[in-house]
């Protein structure tokens, strides 16, 4: 059985000797802490740290400063084999000359089990994992996502308290990918285990995730949940990585508890916000493509520079002045389409806007 466990780390660092003696920060005193049984996942572009405190809470390299602790243990200075972790790796790292059945026992032989333990433990983790019947194959004899799964059932069998992903799907081609994701989580929640996974996917990580990390050149730039990381971005990073988003140049013009009234393209909002401000301060305001319309009345004069059938939505992009945005229309069927050089009027509302520093 498996008894998941919590994970902290606290101002964790990890800093490479680059050329000429120059320092390289990948990680920056980072600080989480990530409850058992939770699906945590740290999003963000390459060289952001992301794999490196994966790899560090794993043991696989050693923090230049901080401290990491799974359970009440810390374990720092532990190496991989000391600490109650266990790693599902992209490359699946499966041995080719043994079969499934052999691939999944491995660490359990080495722990000394009884055969008839390992055996009972191998066949409840291959029905698990969706792999009944396939214990005599080879791997070169399975699918991608099979041999991803046989990966999963390796690590799962050793009970460990925290599973560690260090982007799993990332070979696989894009359907097999989607389906992977939901097979993955389906089986994360069923045996309750504590995960971090790591992906510069974003469907990956707002789909499987309790909550989300987004990452930015070693720092953590915000944590929530995908609802919250996707419709209250922290900043102008987080929204333009997250999906696809507006980002325009707003004035403060006057505050009032939880509310701020902006000017934004030539009109006033009344937007919640949770920043500090004062009227004439500059700032950004965020709003979805999804979130807004075209009409041909309204208050936002603008002209549609483009606009493709997509099948479930109609791209468009409008100028409003000199600034340029994305409308996605959805279910168009039986809305009116605009045409590239059409005058219409964007229908935008103050739910729909979220502030950010500039």
């Amino acid at each position: 059985m498996i008894n998941s466990k919590s994970v902290h780390v606290t101002n964790l660092e990890k800093i490479y000797e680059g050329q000429n003696n120059k320092q390289i920060v990948a990680v920056n005193k980072v600080s989480l802490a990530i409850l058992p049984g939770e699906f945590v996942t740290l999003l963000g572009p390459s060289g952001c740290g992301k794999t490196t405190i994966l790899r560090m809470i794993a043991g696989f390299e050693k923090p230049t400063g901080g401290d990491i602790y799974i359970g009440k243990e810390k374990v720092t200075s532990l190496t991989p084999d000391k600490r109650d972790t266990s790693m599902v790796f992209q490359s699946y790292a499966l041995f080719p000359h043994l079969s499934v059945f052999e691939n999944i026992a491995y660490g359990l032989k080495i722990k000394k089990l009884p055969a008839a333990v390992i055996n009972e433990k191998v066949m409840a983790i291959l029905d698990l994992v969706g792999l009944a019947g396939m214990e005599g194959r080879n791997p070169n004899q399975l699918s991608g996502g099979q041999q991803q799964r046989v990966a999963l059932a390796r690590s799962l069998v050793m009970e460990p308290g925290v599973l560690l992903f260090d982007e799993p799907l990332s070979n696989l081609d894009a359907k097999l990918r989607i389906h992977m994701r939901s097979e993955i989580r389906k089986i994360q929640q069923k045996v309750g285990i504590t995960s971090i996974y790591v992906t510069h996917d974003q469907a990956e990580a707002m789909s499987m995730s309790d909550r989300v990390i987004v990452m930015n050149k070693g720092n953590i730039e915000q944590i929530g949940t995908p609802s919250e990381i996707y419709n209250k971005p922290s900043s102008q990073f987080v929204a333009d990585f997250i999906g696809l988003a507006n980002i325009l140049d707003a004035e403060v013009v006057a505050v009032s508890p939880g509310t701020a009234t902006v000017k934004c393209l030539d009109a006033l909002f009344s937007v919640s916000t949770d920043l500090v401000l004062e009227p004439g301060k500059r700032v950004k305001a965020v709003f979805r493509p999804e979130s807004v319309s075209l009409s041909d009345t309204g208050k936002i004069p603008a002209k549609v520079e483009s606009s493709v059938f997509m099948g479930a939505y109609q791209d468009y992009k409008i100028a409003i002045g000199t600034q340029h945005c994305i409308i996605l229309e959805y279910n168009p069927m039986h809305k009116k389409i605009f045409s590239p050089g059409d005058n219409v009027f964007l229908n935008l509302n103050e739910h729909s806007l979220h502030l950010v520093d500039a």
